[in-house]
């Protein structure tokens, strides 16, 4: 990538140069906002990295100066003042519209900066061409006509239970079907809809389509459908007879939920806090949806009779990212759970965050790792549980619908213990490039009887996993290139069932992330601090995988070093009788 560097230190400039260019970027330095500014507006660069402190001048100035002149750049913050005040530019970053790969604290650049634009990469080359014509803004009267002609229709987006993936209930979202066959999401004609007074119409629509689809929702199993009332429609009296009439069209298919947001619920309290009581004595749950982002939060949840708390996407996609959002994160799923509300977390996207959710308490999960927004149709085919077959695995089904998104939409298999490529092997895998420890580990586990291939390179023992996956995994944290992280990571989209140890010789990683946390949130099933006592190493195996399997190799254990290149690693001279350091 072509990037730009914006950092008075001219010592910066010595230290990721070389270490940029090793990676294949092309980078250009300034240590002033004038030059740097200059470079921009004579050839546009595809990442900025920007450090906050610029002497006399700081680099907030800088990121509300690229909101205004160059919006589309990514950004990577840098700092040597401390993670609190990254995360602070990040959301100030973000605020703005900027697309901010990553912050990364100066006394961690080296290694947390290759990472980052490796995803910037990719980011880039995955970034889709935008189509002049998409979105175009469409009038009143447009609105009108297709509300007539049936143009809008309802999309439904999974949420479901965060242990196992199965499908609890769904979101429903207004998409607008245009004659072309295009699809707009809902903030492209919503505020049209409130602004010319249409808003009323929409909804109506929508819950007739759902009234339509109910046996098509029936067949996908769920249990609720949550729908989004505007404010213009709470505080309406008419909101009732909207809600009675989608309570007794889906009669016997599956309860009804609406959601309001904080800023919803206290425009209008007075009239608000009638139509809430109102709705909730028909027998509907009350939703109190992207929890955390008003000022009024609290007295919402006060005032009106919510059941659920829905914690808002932002905290959620920004748990690893920021030490201050992963802590607020976990108060709010316990504050739902001390008020017994159900609390369901929004924007989950990988697993890492699903596994944090599960063990910080949450009862429900939405977000892109179980599904978009997709059709009644296409959610049927996903989830609908055969009678023939009580644990399908989601979308198996072909694809009904010819509409934008199936693909993508499928939600994806809960891990079931089957290994992509291949069958469980009663094999441990040990991945450390350190050979001395490596050899140690291998020692120990052939002498109890078990079967142990080592690997100096984490790269070459994932490919191998993709073929012959092993019962369990033993692996070092820190690693050049590929480090234990990324490895546990890796392995549980790869192999499910493995079993995996991380080990690890540093407790704190960076400044705040604890590692034991960190692995557990990854999917490690154990993690042993080195050096390792070999009694709690063989305790270990044994709670995990049981005793040694020697049925594949006639009784003997093998042990085998695989690294990169052919030439086998050799035994070090050294003694490892009392631990493994």
């Amino acid at each position: 990538m072509r990037l730009i560097c914006l950092d008075d230190d001219p010592r910066i400039e010595a230290v990721l140069g070389r270490f940029l260019k090793r990676f294949g970027h092309a980078v250009d330095f300034h240590v002033s906002i004038a030059s740097f500014k200059a470079a921009l507006a004579s050839d546009t660069p595809e990442l900025v990295l920007l450090d906050l402190g610029l002497g006399r001048e700081n680099g907030i100035d800088v990121i509300h100066w690229l909101s205004e002149t160059h919006p589309g750049i990514p950004l990577v913050l840098l700092s040597g003042h401390g993670d609190d005040l990254l995360d602070t530019a990040r959301r100030i970053a973000r605020s703005t519209g900027i697309e901010v790969l990553g912050a990364v604290s100066k006394s961690r650049m080296v290694k947390d900066l290759p990472a980052i634009l490796q995803r910037g990469v990719k980011a880039a080359s995955q970034r889709p061409h935008q189509d002049p014509q998409a979105g175009a803004g469409i009038t009143r009267q447009d609105l009108e006509w297709q509300i007539r002609s049936g143009g809008i229709v309802a999309y439904f987006q999974p949420i479901v239970a965060p242990a196992d993936g199965r499908l609890k209930g769904a979101e429903v979202l207004a998409r607008l079907r245009l004659p072309s066959g295009q699809i707009l999401g809902a903030g492209e004609f919503i505020p049209l809809a409130e602004s010319s007074g249409l808003i009323y119409e929409v909804t109506e629509t929508l819950f007739e389509r759902l009234i339509e689809s109910r046996e098509t929702i029936a067949a996908s199993g769920l249990t609720f459908i949550a729908v989004n009332l505007s404010p213009l429609i709470l505080q309406q009296e008419r909101a009732l007879v909207l809600v009675r009439r989608l309570v007794d069209g889906l009669g016997g298919i599956c309860a009804v939920k609406i959601e309001m947001t904080e800023s919803a619920a206290t425009a209008y309290p007075d009239i608000v806090r009638s139509v809430a009581a109102q709705i909730h004595l028909m027998g509907v749950s009350l939703a109190i949806d992207d929890f955390g982002i008003g000022y009024s939060s609290m007295r919402a949840l006060a005032e009106l009779p919510f059941d659920t708390l829905k914690i808002d996407l932002s905290f959620v996609s920004e748990m690893f990212d920021s030490p201050k959002a992963l802590k607020l994160l976990r108060a709010m799923i316990s504050f739902g759970q001390t008020l017994e509300l159900q609390v369901v977390a929004e924007g989950v996207e990988t697993e890492a965050q699903r596994r944090l959710l599960l063990e910080a308490g949450v009862d429900f999960a939405q977000g892109y790792l179980f599904g978009k927004p997709m059709t009644a149709e296409l959610l049927a085919s996903n989830f609908s549980v055969p009678k023939t077959d009580a644990n399908p695995e989601p979308g198996s089904k072909p694809d009904p619908d010819p509409d934008p998104e199936p693909e993508s939409s499928r939600a994806p298999s809960v891990p079931t213990g089957r290994i992509n490529g291949g069958e469980i092997g009663g094999t441990i895998m040990v991945v450390d490039d350190d050979q001395r420890m490596l050899h140690a580990i291998a020692r120990m586990v052939t002498a109890w009887g078990y079967r142990c291939e080592t690997f100096t390179d984490a790269r070459t023992a994932l490919q191998i996993c993709e073929d012959t996956a092993p019962a369990l995994l033993i692996v070092d944290i820190y690693m050049p290139e590929l480090d234990g992280f990324e490895v546990i990571k890796r392995m549980r989209q790869i192999a499910p069932s493995t079993r995996i140890v991380a080990v690890s010789g540093d407790v704190v990683r960076g400044h705040h992330t604890n590692v034991l946390d960190m692995c557990r949130v990854l999917g490690a099933d154990a993690i042993l601090q080195k050096p390792i006592a070999p009694e709690r190493l063989e305790a270990t195996l044994e709670r995990l995988i049981g005793g040694p399997d020697q049925s594949e190799s006639g009784g003997a254990p093998v042990a085998s070093v695989r690294s990169p290149g052919p030439q086998r690693v050799e035994d070090p001279q050294s003694d490892d009788r009392a631990a493994v350091p």
